[in-house]
């Protein structure tokens, strides 16, 4: 079809080419937007949680990995998931020996749905601008001392609703960024050992995220 109109249009002459050029953008343009690939996969970095810090006697660094998957239901509406992990590598020459260890400081697993929005009334955006709301469940070591009955590591465990504003853009290929912020509702804590007097409380919780990904 878009070589039959420009064939027309070169045989009616630069008046009537310049008519059908701006026709048949606005009837293939739709097409073009309104077949978005229905599933998203995504392996990335949580940027926001990267950190490394050193002295003379030690160094950390944490490195936050991020897995989401991400379902069109509609051409605005998604459904996702997302399974985060903070993993922890510590080296330290205390005491005259060297020691290195590696664990799970924190994870994060989240259920959500994204309503996009912009792009004109009838553009279908594949990327872009959205609110959502997500529910979410933090799990986090305490950097508190071991319970030597116990011997466990102190960990806390957080419920929580939030509801989000952000953006999701392709930079170049396979490679995306997500940016969001927002701000929720947290259930009280879970505690693996002795709760703390707060710990039964409701309490209002924030988070913004900078999530740089590969995906599919």
């Amino acid at each position: 079809m878009v070589h039959q109109y420009l064939f027309k249009s070169l045989l009616l002459g630069a008046g009537l080419l310049a008519f059908a050029r701006p026709a048949l953008a606005q009837r293939s343009a739709p097409d073009s937007v309104q077949r978005p690939s229905s599933l998203l996969l995504k392996v990335g970095l949580r940027l926001t949680h990267l950190r490394y810090t050193y002295d003379s006697k030690s160094w950390q660094v944490q490195l936050p990995l991020s897995l989401g998957v991400e379902y069109r239901v509609a051409p605005r509406l998604s459904l996702y998931t997302q399974l985060e992990a903070d993993m922890q590598a510590n080296y330290t020459t205390a005491r005259r020996r060297a020691t290195r260890s590696n664990a799970l400081a924190a994870a994060n697993v989240a259920l959500g749905a994204r309503y996009y929005y912009g792009g004109g009334a009838r553009a279908v955006p594949r990327f872009g601008r959205y609110v959502a709301l997500e529910g979410t469940t933090d799990w986090a070591q305490l950097p508190v001392a071991r319970l030597r009955a116990r011997r466990t590591t102190p960990t806390v465990l957080t419920p929580g609703v939030y509801a989000l504003w952000g953006v999701q853009h392709r930079l170049r290929g396979h490679t995306y960024y997500d940016l969001n912020a927002g701000a929720g509702l947290l259930a009280p804590a879970y505690y693996n050992f002795e709760r703390p007097g707060s710990a039964t409380r409701w309490n209002v919780g924030g988070q913004a995220n900078i999530r740089l990904y590969l995906g599919w």
